[in-house]
């Protein structure tokens, strides 16, 4: 007599796995204001750099308010999704604490503010140095600054002459760096050859 078996398996249902799969992820690389080596992030095609701001406070604990992210120069918005990002580096900048230049040491503060953290990033060079100057400086004192720092970090400085540049306009060492609008954390560029033509 036949009949049905009791132990027929139930239908497989297969539940989609919360987590994105490895097609929908992306690797972002960031370049931080210190002098280490890029760190790269997984994060998911719908994550936007809000998000990102959010695992660079978890990593390095800096307050998301304080980040700003670049990348060829452009301000990252925080609502633009990482996914047309995967692979590229993104440079971080850390805006300075309002709070540093108040409290009880007042000259200490002052002292504080004055004095800028920049990123100098040599014509097609990968290796960017950290100089740290004050904003009141003329802009050929990191000139001298990097003849300094030359022989002692091993990096070349074109031997032909060479000018800066800072968001694409040529920088004029007579002026100051508070006058040029240089902020915390910026990224001023070294090209080759003479903005005077040899006069």
């Amino acid at each position: 007599m036949h009949h049905s078996s009791p132990e027929t398996p139930p239908a497989m249902i297969k539940l989609e796995d919360a987590s994105p799969s490895p097609s929908e992820k992306v690797q972002i690389r960031l370049r931080m204001p210190s002098p280490i080596s890029p760190i790269s992030i997984e994060m998911s095609q719908s994550d936007t750099f809000s998000k990102l701001k959010d695992k660079i406070h978890d990593l390095e604990h800096i307050p998301p308010h304080r980040v700003s992210l670049y990348h060829s120069h452009k301000e990252l918005h925080d609502q633009i999704p990482v996914r047309d990002f995967d692979g590229q580096e993104v440079g971080v900048s850390v805006k300075q604490s309002p709070t540093a230049s108040f409290g009880s040491g007042a000259s200490h503060g002052a002292s504080s503010r004055n004095k800028l953290r920049l990123m100098v990033l040599p014509k097609n060079g990968t290796q960017r140095i950290p100089v740290e100057v004050n904003a009141g400086d003329c802009v050929g004192e990191l000139r001298r600054e990097l003849g300094r720092l030359q022989e002692r970090m091993g990096f070349s400085l074109p031997a032909e002459g060479y000018f800066f540049i800072y968001k694409q306009n040529v920088m004029d060492d007579d002026q100051s760096f508070r006058w040029h609008d240089v902020g915390q954390g910026d990224t001023i560029e070294i090209f080759n050859g003479s903005v005077t033509g040899g006069s």
